[in-house]
């Protein structure tokens, strides 16, 4: 707890103690414009009729709770000791559902209360005046915790009444006291972090661990629709399709321009399946960021069908399984919590992000960080099924590590590990370079995606030019390569594109000369 909020808890027992003011002396007090400066506004009382309380999903303290408070201190503190009470059977969710229940009590949500109210005070501050309702949506908290919250703030004079959009369900807009003020500019110096109230580090594993118990395979269906628009021998197929299928680690190797990046890409953007995401993790007093709009994407049925059903804990998203694409910027920074010394808090690392979902990164050998190091960082944590993340402080934080990890490279395997890691990759694809056959069947969907017209016996000739050059192995990519040269020097003539002989000896030996440069680097 921080200095000033123990300060608030001894100012509220000297203030309520037997001798002390009424309740009514403490309410917060709001001027109201147009009147002399001595003028105020005191707010109506809550209503009292249960029925009402329980449509707005407001809860009325009992008689009993308020004269406890007497005895025990504020509402909130006394609202930590309520957490063995019996909940309601209506409250629980369908057994073996994977969704985390709403929290009750802040045992339940495992926070300390200085963070909860510093957090509240920040939200209060960016949003303005906010009723009841939209701080239990922002919050991510249930209606409950969060007027427990409203009436701790009240308490230490941090909030007042700005006014009441609603006589008859009490739901008051909010704003910062000038002692809110004070109190939430120093909130901002320890952390800017201003979101839906984050999930412990153990709550996140329990419900990780939870969603990966529900295995979900990608059909095979989808894996052919993947691979529908490549041509490849069928051996490669079948090896490509069973490793995109285990949901294993697996690596693409091979020369450059025959598809890799293409399968990984169209693999990663086209996955089946949903998993559960937090806002943002707490732990030791951090918080760690981890829904990024970039990747996560919300379901909507899924939110559509429980945004009224309050027992589903709001800390949590239900986002499509995502898919992050790393290429040769990745650098070493990457690969644990990522510090913001401005807004006090972290981001979590591109593996975290794509928990449940696909990590993918191309080009690996080609990166800021040794290969070897980067198999080190993850396919150790990925075979033991959890990781050990670093704050500044030096604490460590484990979590769940669940990711399915595929890398490309055209670069020669023993070049980028020893033995002992690769065996960690349990499937090894090889993409090699079309046969004549293959490649004929690439240029020709080439010249239809493109829409160059073909004369008679073109392809044909152009497949036996290529293949019969000395020092050049033919490659998938040099169909679109060469057409693209076959259109721009059609423009530059002022005529439409043709594949033809004439029109392919324009740009032959244009391109058998830079290709020949590029097979002798690579050599």
């Amino acid at each position: 707890m921080t200095d000033q909020a123990e300060k608030g808890t001894d100012e509220r027992g000297g203030t309520h103690g037997a001798d002390g003011p009424g309740r009514d002396a403490l309410r917060p007090t709001t001027r109201v414009p147009g009147t002399s400066d001595d003028a105020e506004f005191r707010p109506p009382p809550r209503p009292r009729d249960p029925g009402e309380l329980q449509a707005t999903g407001l809860v009325d303290p009992a008689v009993e709770e308020e004269e406890e408070e007497e005895r025990h201190g504020d509402s909130l503190s006394r609202f930590i000791s309520q957490s063995g009470k019996k909940k309601d059977e209506d409250d629980e969710l369908p057994e073996g559902s994977i969704l985390p229940r709403q929290p009750r009590t802040l045992v339940d949500l495992g926070l300390s209360k200085a963070f909860l109210i510093d957090l509240s005070l920040k939200i209060i501050h960016y949003s303005g005046t906010p009723s009841v309702a939209q701080l239990i949506r922002r919050l991510g908290l249930g209606p409950n915790i969060v007027q427990h919250l409203i009436g701790a703030l009240s308490e230490d004079r941090l909030i007042e009444v700005l006014s009441q959009s609603d006589l008859y369900t009490g739901n008051y807009r909010y704003r910062l006291s000038e002692r809110g003020h004070a109190r939430v500019a120093e909130a901002l110096e320890r952390q800017r972090y201003a979101g839906p109230a984050p999930v412990t580090a153990d709550q996140y594993g329990e419900v990780i661990r939870r969603v990966q118990a529900q295995k979900q395979e990608p059909g095979r269906g989808r894996i052919k629709n993947v691979l529908q628009d490549l041509v490849l021998s069928s051996e490669t197929a079948d090896s490509v399709a069973r490793a995109l299928f285990s949901g294993k680690a697996g690596i693409f190797y091979g020369p450059s321009g025959n598809g890799k990046t293409r399968i990984l890409e169209h693999f990663a953007h086209d996955l089946e399946g949903f998993v559960l995401v937090p806002y943002a993790i707490y732990a030791y007093g951090q918080v760690i960021r981890v829904l990024d709009q970039a990747i996560h994407e919300p379901v909507d049925d899924f939110d559509e069908s429980v945004k009224d059903d309050t027992r589903f804990d709001r800390r949590w998203v239900m986002v499509k399984r995502p898919a992050v694409i790393l290429g040769a910027e990745l650098g070493a920074e990457s690969l644990d919590l990522a510090y913001d010394p401005l807004s006090r808090f972290y981001q979590a690392p591109p593996h975290i992000k794509a928990q449940g979902g696909v990590l993918v990164v191309d080009d690996i050998g080609r990166q800021k960080i040794e290969a070897r190091d980067l198999f080190t960082r993850w396919l150790i944590p990925l075979d033991r099924g959890w990781d050990t993340l670093s704050l500044v402080t030096g604490e460590k934080v484990t979590v769940p590590f669940n990711v399915q990890l595929l890398f490309g490279t055209n670069l020669n395997l023993r070049e980028l590990a020893d033995d002992a890691l690769l065996r960690r990759v349990s499937y090894k694809v090889q993409v090699p370079n079309p046969s004549k056959q293959e490649f004929t069947e690439i240029l020709r969907q080439a010249c239809r995606q493109k829409k160059v017209m073909v004369a008679e016996g073109a392809i044909e000739y152009v497949v036996e030019r290529l293949f019969n050059e000395p020092d050049i192995k033919p490659r998938g990519s040099y169909a679109g390569d060469l057409l693209a040269m076959v259109i721009e020097s059609a423009s530059f003539d002022g005529r439409e594109p043709v594949l033809d002989k004439e029109s392919f000896g324009r740009v032959f030996g244009l391109f058998v000369a830079q290709e020949k440069r590029d097979e002798s680097l690579e050599a």
